[in-house]
């Protein structure tokens, strides 16, 4: 059962803040406000962050939340219509490339994480600059299209 009290945003921030890596803390936070088991997911996520592996792929945070959308709205037999968790996603890519332009890591933070220099950017101060405000807005956004969808 969801917790409307709860600032889906905030806790994410918070779980990258703690050391979780971007799409570990979209999931774990959609995931408890939906009152799913996170576990599983926050374990589904690891791989893909830092757009997988830290090689600057697909954004973490857009892992994170498909990860959570799957869990929500996912079929779990074939015959099933995927076709609503679909739509979701579909919506939530076209909003997230209207906020940031791009869905690939590389691209939102501007550095090569495969490099010692991007990654030095990176801890230094990419991740609180670039990476808090694209966790916070993956994990309300896709919650809310989740919650809109039910």
């Amino acid at each position: 059962m969801e917790d409307t009290r709860r600032d889906i945003g905030k806790d994410a921030v918070t779980y990258f803040e703690e050391g979780f890596n971007c799409a570990e803390s979209v999931a774990k936070a959609l995931c408890e406000a939906l009152g799913l088991e996170g576990r599983t997911a926050v374990k589904t996520a690891t791989p893909f962050g830092g757009g997988v592996a830290g090689k600057g792929y697909l954004c973490g945070a857009v892992s994170g939340a498909m990860i959570a959308l799957g869990l929500s709205k996912g079929r779990v037999t074939s015959k099933e219509d995927k076709g609503p968790c679909n739509k979701v996603a579909e919506r939530f890519v076209h909003d997230f490339l209207n906020e940031f332009s791009s869905v690939s890591c590389r691209d939102i933070i501007g550095v090569d994480l495969n490099s010692a220099e991007g990654r030095k950017k990176h801890k230094e101060h990419l991740r609180d600059e670039k990476c808090c405000p694209v966790v916070r807005f993956a994990a309300e956004r896709m919650h809310n299209l989740i919650e809109s969808s039910s």
